[in-house]
Formats: structure tokens, C-alpha cells, sequence
């Protein structure tokens, strides 16, 4: 766990500045629909200040009132190898991140804080979304059967999220309460191969410190300029914007507590939809029944986008295809794995009614041994 000594490294210094080449706006000077034009339709992310001013998390989240209040509340902060979640009751947590000397240490990033019944669900009382991010679609399918979008973020300095595109192309806002935290992000098109570069998925594990330390100066240099990552530190009371489809990986530079939620806007409905008809073709069902009556102009972005987008299909139809192709394609999988399994057998089968006379003169003196001391043992049994 601290095998390279990171603890030791003054990570400013190790990293070098970065370019802090993120637009910063404060919320008093822009409005929800300057947000859309200058940021969300052209999908161009940003930092917004001043939104976090009045929330009751900036003074009371301290790491003593969260070990406090929340001291036997347990958090997801890992996976096992067989992909479980490991949760750690937050006291400890808490404790930890105070002590750690890890090189890569553990990261509580969990998605049920908010779920109703549990005691850090009282969490929710003390943030409010931003108004720039209130539209959230994907509400309309059912907080049941909507996809996780909200975390709560505990993470000891040197901890991080390795470099990803969230899932169905949805966008996110990740707010600071404390700490401080260093991004890098690349734009919708960036090759995967030159971000993760080979050296990089040969390691054993994916360390976003690893990345920052190793690979983030070489993948500067091989880029292009159109392709050339945004960099920054994102202080306390900071949201940043991330859209859909943008790479990014974050490190933890100091011990930070955040939070951060994906949405589904009007601006990025096409390409979630897309996303989530082929990847989640049931949920999409759901999902389209949900809007049809309540957003006909979003109803119609999905006819226009269903097959071939020739409009000879509805979307249901489109998506009972999709079930159905899904459907072969799972059979077809069983029937390849029933159709080997036979072939192994009728293979271990030939082998048998083949092997060579050698091995086969061989079994028929073990078996003629095996009778002849079963006769034995019948005469003894006889004579006694």
C-alpha cells in the first residue's frame, strides 16, 4: 500500500501547475439560459463560484461533525476482486483519511447516501442543487428504476477517479466543500488508446495518482492542439461542469469532502437517449413511456432518432427490436456454450473408444488384478 512512498511527495511540485484553463464564472453574473448558450449547448465545461455560499454543508460538513454524526453509517469506499462493495462505517473512514500513508488510499464514493430510510440521508437537507442543473429527465423514469446519480465524496489527499466518460453520455456538476482537487479533462473525440495509453492498461492497477505522475507529460506532447486537456485545481466552494462525452480524471491534492450529481438536460437529451436505448433498452422502454405525455418535444427527438432515423419506425418499435435482438443474441450466446459443452464430451468420448492398445492392455491387467484378489479373498472367505 505504500510501497512507492507518495505520502512523501509534495504533489505541487511533483505535478507542476496546471494551465487553469477552465472559464470561472460567479453565479451573480450569469443566468440558467446564458448557462445553456455558453456552456451546455456548445457542451464546454466550466467552474461555477458563488452557488455554494449559503449551503449549510460548507460550515457544518467538518471531518469531527461527519465522524460524529454519522459514526456508524456505513459508505461505499472500494470493490473487492470479485467487484463487490466494501463499506466502512464513516467513524472509521474518517479516521483513516486522517492517518493514511497509502499510495493510492481508499475513496468513499457513495451513491445511497440519499436513499430514504438511511441516517445520512439528513445530507441532502444541507445542499441545493444549482439552479443551472435542476432538469433532471431522468426522474421521470422512477427513482426506483433510475440510474445511481448522486455521490457522497471522501477522499484522503492522493486518492482519485481514474480517467473515464460517465455512463449514457450523461453530464455531471461536482461541488467542493473542502480540500482541493486537480482535473484534467480531454474533449469529446480524444483517441482512448492515446488517453489510456498500453503502458497504461498493463499495470496491475489503474491509479488516477499513477496517471498523473507517469503518463498525464507524455500524452501533452503526443496530442494535437484541437485535443490538448483542460487543467485546474478546483478550491472549496467551486462547482465544476463536466459535459457528457468529456474524458476526465480528478486527484485528490488534499484531504477533500464533496459531492457531485449526473443529469439528463434537454441540452444533452439526444445523446443520452442514444446511449441509453442501446445500453439500457429496458430502462429506455420505461423511460420513453414516462415523457411521451409530459415531453411531446422530447417524444419527437426520439422518433426522429429511432432505427435508421428515416422515420419509417416508432421508438417503441425501435426498442422492441432492439429487446429482441438483445433476446437472439443472449440465446445464441447459451446455445454456443451448450454446443462446446457437447463437443467436449463427444471428444472425451472418441478419445476413449481410441486410446492406444498399450494404455488399454494396461487398464485390462489392473482390472484382471483387482479380480483375481477379489477371487482370492472369496476362497479365504470359503476355507474359514
Amino acid at each position: 500500500w505504500d510501497q512507492y512512498k507518495f505520502c512523501q511527495l509534495d504533489l505541487d511540485k511533483a505535478l507542476g501547475e496546471p494551465a487553469d484553463n477552465l472559464p470561472r464564472v460567479h453565479c451573480d453574473d450569469m443566468s440558467p439560459a446564458e448557462f445553456v448558450e455558453r456552456f451546455e449547448n456548445p457542451a464546454l465545461p466550466c467552474i461555477i463560484q458563488g452557488c455554494m455560499d449559503k449551503w449549510p454543508a460548507m460550515n457544518a460538513w467538518t471531518h469531527k461533525w461527519l465522524r460524529e454524526t454519522f459514526k456508524d453509517s456505513k459508505l461505499k469506499c472500494g470493490e473487492d476482486d470479485d467487484g463487490d462493495k466494501v463499506k466502512l462505517r464513516l467513524k472509521h473512514f474518517m479516521r483513516y483519511m486522517e492517518l493514511q500513508q497509502d499510495d493510492a488510499p481508499l475513496y468513499t464514493f457513495d451513491a445511497d447516501y440519499g436513499d430514504a430510510g438511511k441516517e445520512t440521508r439528513a445530507m441532502l437537507d444541507d445542499f441545493d442543487v444549482p439552479e443551472y442543473f435542476r432538469e433532471d429527465l431522468f426522474q421521470y423514469s422512477g427513482e426506483d428504476d433510475r440510474p445511481p446519480y448522486r455521490w457522497f465524496l471522501a477522499g484522503p489527499k492522493r486518492s482519485g477517479s481514474s480517467i473515464h466518460i460517465d455512463p449514457l453520455a450523461t453530464s455531471a456538476w461536482n461541488a467542493v466543500i473542502s480540500g482541493r482537487k486537480r482535473w484534467v479533462l480531454f474533449p469529446p473525440g480524444t483517441p482512448k488508446s492515446a488517453i489510456k495509453p498500453a503502458r497504461w492498461l498493463d499495470r496491475p492497477d489503474h491509479e488516477a495518482i499513477d496517471w498523473f505522475l507517469y503518463e498525464l507529460a507524455g500524452i501533452r506532447e503526443a496530442l494535437p492542439e484541437h485535443q490538448q486537456p483542460l487543467e485546474l485545481y478546483q478550491y472549496p466552494g467551486e462547482i465544476i461542469y463536466v459535459p457528457g462525452g468529456w474524458w476526465h480524471t480528478v486527484l485528490n491534492v488534499e484531504d477533500s469532502i464533496a459531492i457531485t450529481q449526473n443529469f439528463c438536460s434537454t441540452a444533452c437529451f439526444p445523446a443520452v437517449w442514444l446511449d441509453t436505448r442501446k445500453s439500457r433498452t429496458k430502462l429506455a422502454r420505461r423511460w420513453l413511456r414516462a415523457l411521451k405525455p409530459i415531453r411531446p418535444d422530447l417524444y419527437e427527438i426520439t422518433c426522429n432518432l429511432a432505427g435508421d432515423g428515416s422515420g419509417k419506425i416508432t421508438p417503441e418499435d425501435d426498442l422492441d427490436d432492439l429487446l429482441e435482438e438483445k433476446r437472439r443474441r443472449k440465446e445464441k450466446k447459451k446455445q454456443k456454450k451448450r454446443q462446446d459443452k457437447e463437443s467436449r464430451k463427444r471428444k472425451e468420448r472418441s478419445f476413449m473408444e481410441h486410446v492406444p492398445s498399450v494404455y488399454m492392455r494396461k487398464e485390462k491387467k489392473k482390472q484382471k488384478k483387482r479380480q483375481d484378489k477379489e477371487s482370492r479373498k472369496r476362497k479365504e472367505r470359503s476355507f474359514m
